[in-house]
């Protein structure tokens, strides 16, 4: 939560760190919680049945990940698109004279 307050906006020039800051303990705490449900289900000596269940839980969550990453990338490949084509007519639909274009 503390790095919520110290995060720069999105032009300033250490935004770049403290994006890797946040993947990196982001994905540090999810892989931390996974080994240590591991742990758990090991020291409470759980059925098989358990750790296949929550082995296939984990396969589930990561399908959807990868689903839903997929469809993130197609949406802003869409928009970086869209606006390339906008930067080419000119500002607000102007021909760079001031003219409005027919497109």
């Amino acid at each position: 939560v503390f790095a919520l307050f110290l995060r720069p906006k999105k032009d300033h020039k250490y935004r770049i760190y403290w994006n890797f800051y946040h993947h990196s303990v982001g994905y540090t705490i999810i892989i931390l919680s996974i080994i240590n449900i591991f742990k758990g289900l090991k020291i409470l000596s759980a059925e098989n049945k358990w750790k296949h269940t929550y082995i296939g839980i984990l396969i589930a969550l990561a399908a959807i990940a990868v689903v839903l990453e997929i469809i993130t990338w197609i949406v802003v490949l869409r928009r970086r698109s869209r606006n390339s084509e906008k930067s080419h007519h000119g500002a607000n639909g102007t021909n760079g004279y001031g003219v409005r274009s027919a497109v």
